[in-house]
């Protein structure tokens, strides 16, 4: 449930442009393989296939595509939700996640990176070992929208973050207040 609220969130973030526009119009590719990926999170298997070999295409052309190496990552994360093999989910995860570790290695400032890693690594299984990582970028994208000045900047990340608020609140009730700032970004959100 807070899954599919943050992609949608985010997906709100990159139409709007709060600093993650500018990857859509630099490959018109992108904005296909999200959509695809969108299809894949909501079900559909064959949209997440033909996501992951768009990703694919985009990453050859550019490597240091973050955006696209986050949205792979991704893409794998939900092949090995929807596999039926054990073996496959494993590899799938394992593959998903070191995507998305490449993605906030070359772009660690990055909201929606961010976003997208912490969802998965929160959606995963206690055996991956992910919470931590959840965690960590719970942290940190609470840093960024608490520095962001610009009022149209943090109306875009407001939707994100309530669903990390949310997310931190579960894993992390010790490091903050939580349902505070997640009402603070509600607010946000009724004033735009």
């Amino acid at each position: 449930m807070a899954m599919k609220k943050i992609f949608y969130a985010l997906l709100a973030i990159l139409l709007m442009g709060a600093g993650a526009g500018a990857a859509l119009a630099e490959n018109p590719l992108l904005e296909d393989a999200i959509a695809l990926h969108d299809d894949g999170r909501d079900g559909d298997t064959k949209a997440t296939a033909e996501a992951i070999t768009l990703f694919k295409q985009i990453i050859k052309a550019e490597p240091q595509n973050a955006k696209a190496i986050a949205y792979l990552g991704s893409s794998y994360a939900i092949s090995a939700r929807d596999s039926k093999e054990v073996a496959d989910k494993v590899r799938y995860t394992n593959r998903g996640l070191r995507f998305l570790d490449q993605a906030v290695t070359l772009a660690p400032n990055d909201f929606a990176i961010r976003v997208i890693r912490a969802n998965v690594a929160n959606n995963l299984p206690e055996l991956f070992g992910r919470q931590a990582t959840a965690i960590e970028d719970g942290l940190v994208l609470d840093k960024m929208f608490s520095a962001t000045q610009s009022p149209a900047q943090r109306s875009g990340m407001a939707p994100a973050m309530v669903g990390i608020y949310e997310i931190l609140d579960d894993i992390a009730p010790d490091k903050g207040d939580w349902k505070s700032k997640a009402a603070h970004a509600r607010n946000l959100l009724k004033g735009s």
